[in-house]
Formats: structure tokens, C-alpha cells, sequence
């Protein structure tokens, strides 16, 4: 008995062992396959976001109604791009253990009516009623996390409602706050309820690529999890669904002005008076800028690096109105140090950095040093408003 105890504790200890070494193999092939995908998705976000600019800077009166045509079905196949790879970016980083989070006091509000906004016209173009009740409720989640989660809810129920309605709203429950999204859709069998959170699995077997890839009620299930969200489902096949998602009951926020914020050109001011220093390394990229802003009558100073912007500002005494700064350059500076020494010499710019990189941390740097960041893609939106304020129409970078 005690050699039959031994033989066995030392087969336990045996496979105690193979399994820690298989579990650490699997974690290292995650985290590889998590590092490539980030990093391939960056290294596509530079040519996408030249092609974009290309697009952007073709004027509307040289263009023939067929061209016209051509060229919107050539933005939205970008488009459709964009967010395919945004979302292999955010299951990476969710997968990998990398999402940064900051957990704040967020009201509901105005998170709802930027929703409300984004996808009215999604739904309208399908014929369907997207009812957003307002909301004064404050709950505590990540705000970007959080408003990605509702994106992904609303796109999907539009995506899989023929005809009727997508509501949107917040009831009390108790000490916390559920957000609903509920659809009059085609409804999810029971036997599909757990299928549609795994990676690439969409009901609708005949939807193009175009439609997404089945990423988005992963990344709502990560993503709730990550900020203990309780994620629920109440469905039937033919009846409609309905998401729910429950969130702690915070403070209304003290609203203060943040030094150093940048201040938008006026709406009256005109584009050939600005003038744009651009720091990026990628010649196609630093291109295709040039050509949209100089299409838009703005000067561009463009350079490579953080060191040749400094050495332009001294030697001919420049001060921007505004820059644009890719935040990886290559060796040397980065474009936060570019930033950082900018201001030391010219005081506060008004500054966006440009990047792929979607963490809050980077956020937060840009931001305590007077920028705001412009995620790759570059949305010609938000780059026109940046530029030249509320008048444009744009949608404002993310802060």
C-alpha cells in the first residue's frame, strides 16, 4: 500500500506537471496570437487610413454621378474594413488581458443621445423606428467600454430587424440601473442563445462580410464581463430580443474644466488663414494628408519626426495652429514626446495624436498634455472638426 501510494502520488505530481506546462503553452500561443493580430491591424490602419484620406480629398464637382456612385461604394467597403478590424482589435485586446479600463461615474444621457444620433440614420434606411427613451441616470462603468457595448447591441438588432422597431432604454432595479436593448427581429432560438457570443458564429448564414464577421456579441460578452456588467438575453425564435445589461447606480459627476483643453477655431475663420504642422513617418500616409488638407485650402507643414519639427519651429520661428502628430514615429521621440517639447517651447497647441493605439492610458497622457487623440482610420469627420470647430458638422475627437 505504501509503494502503490507513492507510484501514485508521484503519477499525480507527473500530470500535475504536463498540465501546468500545456497551460502555459496555451497562454503563450494566446498572447502570441494576440500580439500578431494587434500588431497586423496596426500595420493595415496605415494604408486604410491613406486611402481614405485619397478618397476624401476628390471634390464633388469633378465627379460624374457614376463616379460619385463609384466612390461612395468604394467609402463604404472602407468603412466596412474599418470595422472588421476594429473589432479583431478589440477582442485582442480584450483576449490578451490588456484593456485598460477607468471606472467613473457616467450618465446615461448623453451616452444615448450620441447613439440616438449614430444610428438613426441605419435605421431609417431599413424602414424601422429606433426609439432611445432620454435618461437621467448615472452609473458606474467604463465610458468608452460601455458605449461600445451599446453600439454592438443597437447594430445588431437593426442588422437583424426587417420590419418594426429597436428600442433603447434605462429602468431602475433596485440599487442598480438595466439597459435594455430590445428588437421586434426575427428572435434567437434557445438553441442558439449560447452559439451567437462565440467568435465568427452570425444566425444568418447568407450575411456578406460586409455585415460584419460575428465579432460584436463577443466582444459585448467580454467587454460586460471585463466590467462586471451582468449580460442577459430573453429571446424566442419569431419573437423578437431583447439585452439587457445591469450597472451599479454612481453620483452625478462634478463637470470642471480641464486646463489646457484645446480650443476649436472659430466657425467663422477661414481655412487658408490655418496652418497645420504634420509629424508622420509614413511617407503614404503624410501624402495622402497633405493632399486632403491642402485640398481643404489649409498650409501643411509636413515632417518625419519629432526631432525635425523642433528643429523647424527654431529655425523659422513657426507657431500652428494646429498639429497632427502620429504617435509612433519610429526611433526617437515618440508623439507624445513631440507634444511634450512642443509646448515647452511654443506654451499650450492645440494637438491631436494620431494612432491606432485604442488604450485609455494613451488617452490619458494626450490629455494631460493639453491633446486629444484621432484613432487610424482618420475619420475626415472628426479631422474636419478638429480643424475648423462646431461649423464643420463633424463628429469631435475622441478626448
Amino acid at each position: 500500500m505504501s509503494r502503490a501510494n507513492e507510484t501514485l502520488e508521484a503519477r499525480v505530481t507527473e500530470r500535475t506537471c504536463e498540465l501546468e506546462d500545456a497551460l502555459a503553452s496555451a497562454e503563450r500561443a494566446n498572447a502570441s496570437r494576440a500580439r500578431f493580430v494587434a500588431a497586423a491591424s496596426h500595420d493595415l490602419l496605415q494604408p486604410l487610413s491613406a486611402a481614405k484620406l485619397y478618397l476624401a480629398s476628390l471634390g464633388d464637382d469633378a465627379l460624374t454621378a457614376s463616379a460619385r456612385r463609384t466612390l461612395d461604394k468604394a467609402q463604404n467597403a472602407l468603412l466596412s474594413v474599418e470595422g472588421i478590424l476594429g473589432a479583431l482589435l478589440d477582442i485582442s485586446r480584450l483576449e490578451s488581458g490588456r484593456a485598460a479600463i477607468d471606472p467613473a461615474a457616467v450618465p446615461l444621457g448623453p451616452v444615448f443621445r450620441q447613439l440616438a444620433d449614430e444610428f438613426a440614420p441605419a435605421a431609417a434606411l431599413k424602414g424601422l423606428r429606433l426609439r432611445v427613451r432620454p435618461t437621467e441616470a448615472v452609473v458606474f462603468s467604463d465610458r468608452a467600454y460601455l458605449r461600445r457595448i451599446l453600439q454592438n447591441l443597437i447594430s445588431n438588432a437593426i442588422r437583424y430587424t426587417a420590419r418594426g422597431s429597436v428600442l433603447v432604454a434605462a429602468r431602475r432595479r433596485g440599487g442598480l440601473w438595466r439597459v435594455e436593448v430590445r428588437d421586434s427581429g426575427q428572435g434567437i432560438a434557445e438553441e442558439h442563445q449560447e452559439l451567437i457570443f462565440r467568435e465568427f458564429q452570425r444566425i444568418d448564414a447568407h450575411a456578406s462580410a460586409s455585415e460584419g464577421m460575428g465579432l460584436g456579441l463577443a466582444i459585448v460578452e467580454r467587454a460586460a464581463a471585463l466590467l462586471g456588467h451582468p449580460l442577459s438575453l430573453r429571446s424566442a425564435s419569431g419573437c423578437g430580443a431583447t439585452f439587457s445589461l445591469d450597472l451599479a447606480q454612481a453620483a452625478r459627476p462634478v463637470t470642471r474644466v480641464e486646463p489646457g483643453r484645446a480650443v476649436p477655431l472659430a466657425r467663422d475663420a477661414e481655412a487658408s488663414e490655418l496652418v497645420v504642422l504634420l509629424v508622420e513617418n509614413d511617407p503614404e500616409l503624410s501624402r495622402a494628408m497633405v493632399q486632403l488638407l491642402e485640398t481643404w485650402g489649409v498650409s501643411v507643414f509636413d515632417v518625419p519626426s519629432g526631432e525635425e519639427a523642433l528643429a523647424l519651429v527654431a529655425a523659422t520661428g513657426l507657431v500652428p495652429d494646429r498639429c497632427l502628430i502620429d504617435y509612433q514615429l519610429g526611433a526617437g521621440m515618440s508623439g507624445l514626446d513631440c507634444l511634450a517639447a512642443l509646448r515647452a517651447r511654443l506654451g499650450p497647441v492645440s494637438a491631436l495624436i494620431v494612432t491606432a493605439d485604442r488604450s485609455e492610458a494613451l488617452g490619458a497622457e494626450a490629455r494631460a498634455l493639453g491633446g486629444a487623440v484621432l484613432q487610424k482610420p482618420i475619420p475626415t469627420e472628426a479631422l474636419s472638426e478638429f480643424l475648423f470647430g462646431a461649423g464643420s458638422g463633424g463628429a469631435a475627437a475622441t478626448p
